[in-house]
């Protein structure tokens, strides 16, 4: 398995993952930790620890309430000695939560967690015949892990991984290969924002779940004459479903049974759920489990409404908060807007919002009201605006709701 690196320098270097995995050591056979410099190290590290049965323990350093919860957990890093592991003797690979909406939760895959929804993603793309997998998506969590780090060696195809990916060079990166770009909301939204036509007719995106618009979903298959697929799934749950294109509805993988409660909230039966959570002590994960998603469900399809508390509800119609921070961004040509849901007691009246918004432009409410007017004249949507430095985010784009 061939791996193309280029580093922020522009430097190519092309090598196999078999040499690239001779230089790296793992020193314990306990849960680990890993510590790389550059991306094919890591890329051939962890598949090196899955081989030999060692379990890879997968954070996004950035988080201190992770890092820490490991340390905690005496989960040690790998050149540490271990005489005994606090995880259970089936656990195949430890994903934490990326901690955008509380204290990040340990997630333990056994085998069969993760081969089996291997299979389901390999039946998927395998008749697509790639020749290269374009990674943009860290392997620490479990999107970037399945598809950007062990669908490639299921697929066959040759591995291009760059220190940084800027959205213009993502064009040029297939070379007229028959690739598949396993990237993110945030990627596709920085192509769009381009603005140029460009042929990718030979190219595949596979985007993680971050609530593409249907407009933006057929703009940017319009705008690169290319396809999208966006992968829905959770740490818990691991892959849920998968949405093709301006379809609004989203198929579930092999095997994924979806249902909802009495509160439209999504429950889940899979082969790919996590046997066990990690979270004040170590717990079985429930089955079937319910998550924090709102659903319309239609047959063996859905629609996905929004995480319970990213949905307001006024006058009687709910609303997604985050796709109301995609219609500020993008109308009012705002760099980042996050929403937050105020709770009042003591207001007999519709729940009202608090919208923090960063960058140069600084839209005042009465820009805001005509926005949210225009979208929704039959509603009166109650807020108020914050101007902040920055928008919070963790390793893959995401807005950490705390």
């Amino acid at each position: 398995m061939n791996i193309i690196h280029i580093d922020n320098a522009g430097n190519r270097n092309d090598a196999s993952m078999e040499s690239i995995q001779l230089k790296q050591e793992i020193l314990a056979k306990g849960a680990a930790t890993f510590s790389a410099s550059t991306k094919p190290e890591l890329f051939a590290l962890l598949h090196k620890a899955i081989d030999t049965g060692v379990t890879p323990v997968l954070f996004d350093a950035k988080i201190e309430a992770i890092a820490s919860r490991v340390k905690d957990l005496g989960v040690g890093a790998y050149d540490e000695a271990r005489e005994s592991s606090t995880l259970p003797a089936s656990t195949h690979a430890l994903f934490f939560t990326s901690g955008t909406t509380g204290v990040p939760t340990g997630a333990i895959k056994n085998r069969e967690n993760i081969e089996g929804e291997l299979d389901a993603l390999e039946a998927i793309f395998t008749p697509e015949a790639f020749e290269r997998v374009i990674v943009t998506v860290p392997f620490i969590h479990i999107y970037g892990f399945l598809s950007g780090l062990m669908l490639p060696r299921r697929l066959g195809c040759e591995v291009l991984l760059k220190e940084e990916y800027y959205p213009q060079e993502l064009i040029s990166l297939h070379e007229h290969k028959k690739c598949l770009v396993v990237t993110s909301p945030v990627y596709v939204k920085a192509l769009l924002r381009l603005k140029r036509d460009q042929d990718l007719n030979n190219v595949v995106f596979l985007s993680s779940t971050g609530l593409l618009l249907e407009e933006e979903v057929a703009r940017f298959e319009r705008q690169y004459n290319t396809r999208l697929i966006q992968l829905f799934g959770s740490t818990e749950t691991g892959g849920v479903a998968i949405k093709r294109g301006v379809n609004p509805y989203w198929e579930a993988l092999k095997d994924v049974l979806v249902t909802k409660n009495h509160e439209s909230r999504m429950v889940v039966d899979s082969p790919y759920l996590s046997t066990h959570l990690l979270e004040e002590k170590l717990t079985l994960m429930k089955r079937p489990y319910t998550t924090t998603d709102v659903i319309e469900l239609e047959g063996s399809q859905f629609k996905l409404l929004g995480r319970v508390n990213e949905i307001i509800k006024v006058s009687g119609k709910r609303l997604s908060i985050v796709a109301l921070e995609t219609l500020i961004e993008r109308e009012l040509g705002v760099s980042d807007a996050l929403i937050s849901i105020k709770q009042d007691a003591s207001k007999l009246k519709d729940e009202s919002l608090v919208i923090k918004i960063a960058g140069r432009k600084k839209p005042d409410e009465a820009m805001v009201k005509v926005l949210f007017k225009k979208e929704f004249p039959e509603i009166n949507i109650d807020f108020t605006l914050e101007f902040v430095k920055a928008i919070e985010k963790n390793s893959m784009g995401k807005k950490l709701r705390r």
